[in-house]
């Protein structure tokens, strides 16, 4: 008789083999997983966030806690693989117990900490006391202030050279926090050292700043908000050098040489210093613009400020200089003007002086002086601002030589009555 053998692969083709084959595995890998699942075990839960609570009256006092923010707990709980598998720091809360109403005035307390469940998951139980188990928090009211920024910086300068005031790219801070704590601010600085000797300008980043009671002890910023906590500070060191000052006039003569008048200035020049890209071109300082109309035989000597260019620094401390004209050879003449112009009359309008002559002092060399007549000047009235001005009013003459007499200049200001109508 032939036996037949057995061949297990044969199995696997029987639907029914294999239906019965997975329900088996699938029930050993439930029961694996049901049994791992339940299991107790521990775990940690860490950086938990503390809440200090304060009563309504106290915050209707104004108090606010500071420092709770900067300090985090931990506490380990106990439970089911599957429970603490989605526990986080969420689900657990750290309060500071205290007794009503105890805190209800400025200062430092310690607190013992406690834990809570904060979540639907509650199928655990804390393992361990927080940790830490106490905290110190200050109670205090809030304030906030702008503080000036003094640079405390040492080095050496090349003593050819002129040293600025130092410069900080934020000058102020401001600071907020407990008011006790900002009110004990006595100076703000950043500080730094230097060796060797400046010829240039310098940059120093990222200067700390610090904080300094009155008794010079450095303040602990741990429970401030400082609006910036890092500057830059510049050290200008700026070349020096003597320039020339010169006379600025306006409504010269067109005819005038104006080293004619030999104008003695004083000081007749000053010291100042700059960058070098500035210093390098440039050789004279003017002063304010001397009007024309304001010189005659009488009035030769003004005092006018100096324009110093905004980059540069005065260090002559002389802001004002004298200019003294000399007139010998210039002589006065007085001259009715029946000669008025009108200049930048529009199209549809029309102009009329009923002003007919202008008492004119004139100043100018005698030559010219003596040959002068009414053709060789008259009143210019410029109408440009009056577009649309209908009516009579005063306006502002300016007195014009000709090439006959351009080497001639009107004293004083001089205005018409006009009458500006349309055609």
């Amino acid at each position: 008789m032939k036996i037949k053998r057995f061949n297990l692969g044969r199995l696997f083709y029987n639907n029914k083999i294999v239906m019965l084959f997975s329900a088996l595995i699938s029930f050993i890998f439930w029961v694996i997983l049901s049994t791992s699942a339940s299991e107790s075990t521990t775990k940690l839960i860490t950086d938990i966030p503390i809440t200090v609570a304060l009563s309504e009256s106290a915050k209707e006092t104004g108090l606010t806690v500071f420092g709770a923010d900067d300090i985090k707990a931990e506490v380990s709980v106990t439970g089911n693989r599957l429970i603490l598998g989605q526990l986080s720091k969420n689900d657990i809360q750290i309060t500071a117990q205290q007794s009503a109403n105890m805190i209800n005035s400025t200062g430092k307390y310690t607190l013992e900490l406690s834990a809570k469940k904060n979540s639907i998951l509650t199928d655990y139980e804390f393992a361990s006391s927080v940790s830490p188990k106490f905290v110190t928090v200050v109670v205090d009211r809030y304030k906030s202030q702008t503080f000036d920024i003094t640079p405390n910086i040492k080095f050496n300068a090349d003593t050819n050279y002129f040293v600025a005031p130092i410069t900080l790219s934020d000058p102020q801070l401001t600071v907020s926090g407990p008011e006790s704590l900002i009110s004990s601010i006595e100076s703000v600085t950043v500080e730094a050292s230097i060796n060797g000797i400046l010829n240039k300008t310098i940059d120093l980043n990222d200067l700390q700043i610090n904080l300094f009671d009155k008794n010079g002890n450095k303040i602990n910023t741990k429970n401030l908000t400082l609006s910036i906590t890092k500057v830059t500070a510049t050290i200008p060191i700026l070349q020096r050098k003597f320039v020339s000052v010169t006379p600025e006039f306006t409504s010269v003569p067109s005819g005038l040489n104006i080293s004619a008048l030999s104008a003695q200035i004083n000081p007749n020049r000053v010291e100042i210093a700059a960058p070098s890209e500035i210093i390098n071109n440039l050789n004279n300082v003017s002063t304010e613009p001397i009007d024309f109309s304001q010189i005659n035989l009488e009035n030769y000597q003004f005092e006018k400020s100096l324009k110093i260019p905004s980059d540069c620094r005065n260090l002559s401390n002389n802001y004002n200089a004298i200019v003294k004209l000399n007139l010998i050879g210039f002589q006065t003449r007085t001259i009715n003007i029946k000669n008025i112009k009108f200049k930048n009359v529009i199209e549809d309008k029309v102009a009329a002086s009923h002003t007919t002559s202008l008492s004119v002092q004139i100043i100018g060399p005698i030559s010219q002086l003596r040959t002068l007549t009414d053709d060789n000047i008259y009143a210019e009235v410029d109408l440009s601002e009056k577009k649309d001005f209908i009516g009579r009013t005063e306006l502002p003459a300016k007195i014009v030589f000709n090439n006959y007499s351009n080497k001639c200049w009107a004293f004083g200001s001089y205005k018409i009555n006009a009458t500006i109508n349309k055609k």
